[in-house]
């Protein structure tokens, strides 16, 4: 569970360092918008492992409580990083990378869903209510995200690798 929990916490900062690079805002550029699809597919990638990590493992209670509270960190940093990428959509169109971020949130909404189903799975009964409500507000932020992004385009080519240097 220590590997399962450490992925959680590579999830977390490596979502803080999007969030810090989205939160330019209209500063933003365009080497910035690569480095956030690379820093993108690094999360994806860290999800990915840790969904590796978490099928084979069998939580105790304690352990299910101290992954709930990590994976509620992580919903809520993922909506501030969605709501940065919805208030700065004007600003991916003029700098053509629209696509490059749809992109980015289809790949992270399929892996955090993944990861979503699997620690509904693993969640003692006594946690479910409050996993379940969680699952809710993160696929609620990703649906409304996805459909600001739907018919976005553009940028797609650029962001090919990952960005891990935290």
């Amino acid at each position: 569970m220590d590997k399962v929990q450490k992925n959680l916490s590579d999830i977390e900062r490596k979502i803080s360092k999007a969030i810090k690079i989205l939160g330019k805002g209209e500063a933003l550029k365009l080497g910035d918008a690569i480095k956030l699809g690379r820093k993108n597919n690094a999360i994806v990638s860290t999800i990915r492992k840790g969904i590796k990590e978490y099928d084979g493992a069998n939580p105790s209670a304690v352990e299910s409580k101290k992954v709930l509270a990590q994976m509620k960190t992580i919903v809520t940093l993922t909506e501030t990083q969605l709501e940065l990428l919805i208030t700065n959509k004007p600003h991916t169109e003029k700098l053509r990378v629209g696509g490059l971020v749809k992109r980015s949130i289809l790949k992270s909404q399929e892996a955090s869903e993944e990861l979503s189903k699997l620690m509904l799975d693993k969640t003692p009964e006594d946690l479910k209510s409050e996993a379940q409500a969680l699952e809710q507000r993160r696929k609620a932020t990703f649906e409304k995200a996805s459909a600001v992004y739907a018919a976005a385009i553009g940028g797609e080519e650029n962001a090919d690798g990952e960005d891990d240097s935290d």
